[in-house]
């Protein structure tokens, strides 16, 4: 991102601590009566049940070197009941603890890794969850846009400098991606984020949990901007726009770069009428994403899918002269400047 924080930073309201604090306390949602279904404890989510444990210690049984039992435990966990697998499907809508992902056989990304560095932290692995920031990605899930995240699980393998991914979808995931390894917090706060934002028709999803999920998500790890701008998209969806104001600031003070909160802010000044700030707050998020190589990326597989290849041509140039070690946008210009070749 090209913009400094200044560019943002002046846009904003002065923080109202005193409106986040009470936006924190839900006391506006008038939702404190309510008890909140199956509420989930922070410990259930590296938690092994005795049959979760032996299936574990089962897989790598008389397997040498941590990278072999790596690999045995993963197998074991994919691998279909047939040929004596768990069979855990992939699912994006499957947030479940370790214990019900085990159960059900279905998982996402994080709801796997969480399973996996239980299993693997049992057997003795050094495990941790592993964010990975893949290309920008967007998923419709009734009338919201949501951008998506993944993560997977890095193992450090012991007596050697290499270490290890596990990944639920391991044929697209790929090692040039850019990825750090979070905390157990910063992982069970993302699980409970994805609880909170589940789909609507989804069993329990009453604006009490997903309040009280958001709550548990912020009081794990509150650096992370994407739950302040949840948690602000709910309260505008009550109408409540001053709390809304109020959080997606709080998000954007935590990341001044955050494309998502900068967007959602900006339509909540355009609906209440206040056009210039949405305007200013636009043009900040044309700049960023006119910066952003995944960006002009997808912008340039939008004109190649429309035969448009002048213009296809011209974003991928941009996209690699501004991330040129990324592979996807050199197979992309491949297939453009072929096509144009043979038009």
């Amino acid at each position: 991102m090209g913009c400094s924080n200044n560019a943002i930073s002046w846009l904003l309201p002065p923080s109202d601590e005193a409106l986040v604090a009470r936006a924190l306390s839900g006391t506006a949602l008038d939702i404190l009566h309510q008890t909140p279904s199956a509420r989930i404890s922070p410990d259930e989510l590296l938690a092994l049940t005795p049959e979760m444990a032996v299936f574990a210690e089962q897989a790598v049984s008389g397997v040498r070197g941590d990278a072999d039992r790596v690999r045995a435990l993963h197998n074991a966990l994919l691998i279909p009941e047939s040929g004596g697998g768990r069979g855990i499907r992939y699912d994006t809508t499957a947030t479940y603890t370790p214990a019900e992902a085990f159960q059900v056989r279905q998982a996402n990304c994080l709801s796997f890794s969480l399973l996996f560095v239980a299993m693997a932290r049992h057997v003795g692995l050094r495990a941790d969850i592993n964010d990975v920031s893949i290309p920008p990605t967007w998923d419709r899930i009734g009338d919201r846009l949501q951008f998506m995240r993944h993560v997977n699980v890095k193992i450090n393998l012991r007596h050697q400098v290499d270490s290890l991914v596990v990944d639920l979808d391991m044929r697209n995931y790929r090692a040039y991606y850019p990825q750090e390894t979070i905390s157990d917090r910063t992982a069970k706060s993302q699980f409970f984020n994805n609880l909170a934002i589940a789909p609507v028709d989804t069993a329990g999803k009453t604006l009490a949990n997903r309040f009280f999920n958001l709550q548990q998500a912020i009081e794990l790890d509150s650096r992370q901007s994407f739950l302040w701008n949840n948690l602000a998209a709910l309260y505008r969806r009550q109408g409540l726009v001053d709390y809304a104001e109020a959080l997606y600031s709080e998000a954007l003070t935590r990341n001044p770069q955050d494309l998502t909160a900068i967007q959602n802010l900006s339509q909540l000044y355009r609906r209440t009428g206040r056009d210039d700030l949405a305007a200013e707050l636009e043009a900040v998020a044309r700049e960023y994403r006119e910066d952003n190589p995944y960006y002009q990326y997808r912008l340039a597989s939008k004109y190649y899918r429309n035969a448009e290849y002048q213009q296809a041509a011209q974003r991928i140039e941009t996209a690699i002269e501004k991330h040129p070690d990324e592979p996807l946008f050199y197979k992309l210009a491949a297939d453009i400047y072929d096509t144009m070749a043979n038009d």
